[in-house]
């Protein structure tokens, strides 16, 4: 409890006028390869956004010359370093509450990851009550998650490239009204532990539900290494913060985010 509390003061404190800031400060990263990774996509459909759209979207991270852009780049440091010192490679971005910008922190920061030569990026959307990465990215994705989860296609069905190198998203097609029992559930696990394995050196985001209102995301936790904790300035309260530190307390929280967003 006492490691977010301490976060989120400090980042009030200190939060960028940009809108996001995670504290405290890391070392640099440096990638695992020397040439770089280029992954091969015959067997993933490629529906490449419009850049301009995405703007819209407040997808940042890949557009260099927007002002916020450079913010994401520093939240990509330090948690890669961190993942790196403590042997990670899958990541819950999650909040207390629906308002905190979990979307657009995990899409952004996906992005920001694949930007950087040497690593790829799986973004999955595990928000099944209301999947939203594919209209953040402006697909609409044939099947989903949530069709691999019931047994009626094969993975490789699901999987969309963006038109970001070195990203590719696992996508939510539609709501799901038993959303807690499908991500506790053991299919869920042998996903998750399928999508480790496969490929060992790839960092997987997953873009989960907000932690107090259902218990969806604490299910799915045990299938992950461990967690970025969005917080939002405005809204965010202090018991919000201290009921999720007591649900995150067996989790390993790699940083608490400061969002200055409206949106998820």
């Amino acid at each position: 409890m006492e490691q977010i509390e301490k976060a989120l003061a400090k980042a009030r404190e200190i939060r960028m006028n940009s809108g996001v800031a995670m504290f405290p400060q890391a070392n640099g990263f440096t990638g695992s390869g020397a040439n770089g990774i280029s992954p091969d996509y015959s067997e993933t459909t490629v529906l490449a956004a419009d850049p301009k759209r995405l703007l819209g979207e407040r997808l940042v991270a890949g557009s260099p010359g927007h002002p916020t852009s450079h913010v994401y780049g520093l939240l990509r440091t330090q948690v890669l370093n961190r993942m790196k010192e403590q042997g990670l490679s899958t990541l819950v971005v999650t909040a207390p509450q629906l308002g905190c910008g979990t979307s657009t922190t995990a899409a952004n920061l996906a992005i920001a990851i694949a930007m950087d030569v040497n690593q790829t990026v799986l973004l999955v959307d595990i928000n099944l009550r209301a999947p939203s990465l594919h209209e953040r990215f402006q697909f609409k994705p044939g099947c989903g998650i949530d069709d691999y989860l019931r047994g009626d296609v094969q993975l490789s069905d699901c999987l969309v490239s963006p038109g970001v190198p070195r990203l590719v998203i696992l996508p939510a097609r539609l709501p799901d009204h038993e959303s807690a029992e499908t991500l506790r559930s053991p299919r869920m696990a042998a996903l998750a532990r399928e999508l480790k394995s496969r490929y060992p050196d790839r960092i997987i985001i997953y873009d989960a539900p907000p932690l107090l209102p259902s218990s969806d995301t604490l299910g799915f936790l045990p299938n992950a290494d461990g967690v970025l904790f969005v917080a939002r300035g405005s809204t965010t309260t202090k018991q919000d913060i201290e009921k999720s530190a007591s649900l995150l307390r067996n989790t390993t929280v790699i940083g608490t985010l400061m969002n200055a967003y409206d949106a998820d």
